[in-house]
């Protein structure tokens, strides 16, 4: 045995629903590798689009392509093989994700599949993070003070809000609330990157739409429990309603 490495400790939570709606076009992950210098965490959603089975599938292809890039990165690093920044491999990753949404939009003729993908890569060993970003579903920085969003919606009413033509409750009521501006599976699938770093007791937390839809950030609150702590939140939204799919995922240094 050589000598025991301290990586830091975490917790890791996530929550999906179907909702009323017949099939759940969000699909997540959760996924931890271990690589010689610690762990290597990846927590993902992503909320499909294009109707029954083209938003199911968007969001799963999405993700699946999404850990098989971050399971090459893991085996590269395996092979002893410089370590390169985790915002390249989130590009590389999201660019993957783009181009199979578009392979297996073409290959099942299915115009309009695509896909939003709010996606966490964490090294434990850094106590380094990136979040990558396209579309509405969102990404937070949980700190002991509360909650920062970390993400911009991409989407036709969030554009509006953020040039000051609607206010926050008519973009809550929007007719067009749904309509997303970039997603994969659409042309311009241009993503957002950015790196986060976590002190103990921070996290991040990953959400769609049909939580944050129903339930205001500002009502939000996790307590020690990570887990119990989203099944509130899940619990909350569908007493609400739960129009929509709801998933959640979030993981706490402690």
């Amino acid at each position: 045995m050589g000598p025991m490495r301290l990586a830091p400790r975490y917790s890791v939570a996530a929550v999906s629903h179907v909702g009323r709606r017949q099939n759940n076009e969000d699909f997540h992950r959760v996924m931890r590798l271990e690589v010689p210098q610690g762990n290597l965490l990846l927590l993902a959603v992503a909320d499909g689009m294009g109707g029954m089975e083209a938003g199911e599938w968007a969001s799963k292809v999405a993700i699946e392509a999404l850990s098989e890039a971050v399971r090459a990165y893991a085996e590269h690093l395996k092979g002893g093989r410089p370590a390169v920044g985790l915002s390249k491999v989130m590009e590389k990753a999201f660019t993957l994700a783009a181009r199979r949404v578009e392979k297996e939009a073409e290959r099942l003729g299915k115009k309009g599949m695509g896909t939003t993908l709010t996606a966490f890569l964490y090294a434990d060993w850094l106590k380094e993070g990136v979040v990558g970003h396209i579309g509405d579903s969102r990404a937070y920085h949980l700190t002991p003070k509360g909650l920062k969003r970390l993400t911009e919606d991409h989407s036709w009413v969030a554009e509006r809000l953020r040039e000051g033509v609607l206010t926050r409750t008519e973009a809550e009521h929007h007719p067009y609330r749904n309509v997303l501006t970039r997603a994969l599976g659409l042309p311009e699938a241009r993503f957002d990157l950015k790196e986060v770093h976590l002190a103990p007791g921070e996290g991040v937390l990953l959400v769609t739409d049909g939580l944050y839809g129903l339930v205001p950030e500002e009502e939000w609150v996790l307590g020690k429990d990570l887990q119990a702590g989203l099944e509130g939140l899940l619990a909350e939204a569908l007493r609400r309603g739960g129009d929509d799919n709801v998933t959640a995922v979030a993981l706490r240094v402690e």
